[in-house]
């Protein structure tokens, strides 16, 4: 059965933008301990995703080689111009080449619907009449251009808007359109978003829909319930999408509990980095699927403990931190791979992309024999019929119970006065993959030999009488 619905997301609200007011609270305002003074400031040794006028998202490290941010067909953002910024702050191409911060007036915001005047009576009017065969814009493209090189954008769109014989005519709505339209390609301006879940999977999915596995954040929500991810857990995952699932698990355990990663070949860890974790991170222990596969996983080069070696080029000291650096990493692979065999995990989660079908499949072969009784079980995919072909062999085999193939439905709408309708564009991305749950359960008849030879006795009784 396929279910249509969205689960409540575990990390938080979607919006990453903060009041601005907050941003300058006193220093002395309670706040949790632990939090810097600074939290809610931009600075060095941070991430933070910036969006244009046109929805384009991108992720930029502030690091301490970072000069200047580049952002599509925009000059280049000086870093000093982000440093020490809320977030949320808005930051807008001046008429002298700079990026100053830009805040909303009183002005500047929609004129109430049109409709009337006080008493109640509407007035109907429509573009209908409006010819769209670009005649009534008097400037010519030479003219805008030169306007741009001498003019800030808000200059030339209010020019374009006054030279336009048919603006006065629109509609208010439309004149809204239409100013909106000319403001996102002549408005220079980008908006200081925090890097969060939400929209790093939302920067990912506009960049490479293909690299995240069309993991989509309400997907990346339901999966993080479905597992019942929670602080001190132990969970065994496939990640496939940049490391989104690992790292939204990671701050959903706050440091306390443990994510074996399975991985094949490389081990992206993205979305781990660019979410600014700290010490949250360590929870997250890769492990290569060719050690849990294998019988004898000691005898592999993984695992086997670094020996001493003599050379003549190298000096005693450096040969000495090697020595030490391999052997303090041979120590933490043991750990973990003990970690993992020492008890069963609470969830297993499967995340792979399209190409990778041979990849989920052992993974889960894998992952099965270390998941424990009334473990659940979550594989996301992007097409229905490998899912729902597993989803009947789970159903038949009797060692999982509520077996179940959901499908989100996620619309985003514009909410406008009078004009609040669903966003009609090809790019909606209304569904997005497949989610097969499952909890496993144990065949008591199956594991003891007696309790089945005691059911058989009164039932031969049965038939004698």
């Amino acid at each position: 059965a396929i279910g249509v619905g969205a689960l409540p997301s575990p990390f938080g609200a979607m919006a990453s933008e903060e009041p601005i007011v907050a941003a300058f609270a006193p220093a002395s305002a309670s706040a949790p301990s632990g939090l810097r003074p600074a939290a809610k400031l931009l600075q060095r040794g941070m991430h933070v995703v910036l969006r244009d006028m046109e929805a384009t998202q991108k992720v930029f490290w502030l690091g301490q080689g970072c000069k200047d941010l580049r952002m599509g067909r925009y000059p280049p953002i000086p870093i000093e111009a982000v440093l020490d910024q809320p977030y949320g702050a808005i930051l807008r191409r001046s008429e002298g080449g700079q990026w100053l911060r830009y805040r909303r007036t009183c002005e500047e915001q929609p004129p109430p619907p049109a409709g009337g005047d006080e008493g109640g009576e509407e007035e109907y009017v429509s573009n209908a009449l409006l010819a769209q065969d670009n005649s009534a814009q008097a400037l010519s493209p030479g003219e805008v251009s030169e306007l741009k090189g001498r003019c800030s954008g808000e200059e030339v769109v209010a020019a374009i808007a006054s030279n336009s014989a048919t603006f006065a005519t629109k509609t208010k709505f439309a004149q809204e359109k239409y100013l909106r339209k000319k403001e996102q390609k002549h408005v220079q301006q980008v908006t200081l978003l925090r890097a969060t879940l939400f929209e790093l999977c939302d920067t990912y999915m506009k960049a490479s829909r293909n690299k995240v596995c069309g993991l989509r954040f309400d997907m990346l929500s339901s999966i993080l319930c479905q597992a019942d991810v929670q602080t001190g857990g132990r969970y065994l995952v496939l990640d496939s999408a940049c490391g989104l699932v690992v790292a939204a698990m990671a701050q959903q355990l706050c440091g306390s509990g443990q994510v074996f990663r399975m991985y094949r070949g490389g081990c992206p860890e993205k979305a781990l980095v660019e979410l600014d974790l700290g010490e949250r991170r360590s929870v997250v222990r890769p492990l290569p699927l060719e050690v849990l596969q294998s019988d004898d996983p000691w005898s592999l080069e993984w695992l086997r403990q670094p020996e001493p070696t003599t050379t003549g080029e190298a000096s005693e000291e450096l040969l000495a931190s090697k020595l030490v650096s391999r052997q303090e990493r041979f120590r933490s692979r043991s750990a973990d791979l003990r970690g993992l065999q020492a008890r069963p995990v609470d969830s297993l989660i499967i995340v792979a992309g399209d190409e990778e079908s041979d990849l989920a499949s052992e993974a889960l072969e894998v992952g099965l024999s270390h998941l424990a009784p009334g473990g659940r079980l979550v594989v996301f995919g992007q097409h229905l019929q490998p899912l729902a072909a597993r989803q009947g062999v789970f159903r038949t085999s009797g060692a999982f119970v509520d077996v179940k193939l959901n499908q989100l439905f996620t619309r985003e709408y514009q909410v406008l006065p009078q004009r609040t309708h669903p966003i009609m564009t090809a790019e909606a991305m209304l569904c997005e993959g497949f989610l097969l749950t499952a909890t496993k359960v144990t065949n008591e008849e199956r594991a003891s030999g007696g309790d089945a030879a005691v059911d058989e006795a009164p039932r031969k009784k049965r038939q004698r009488s």
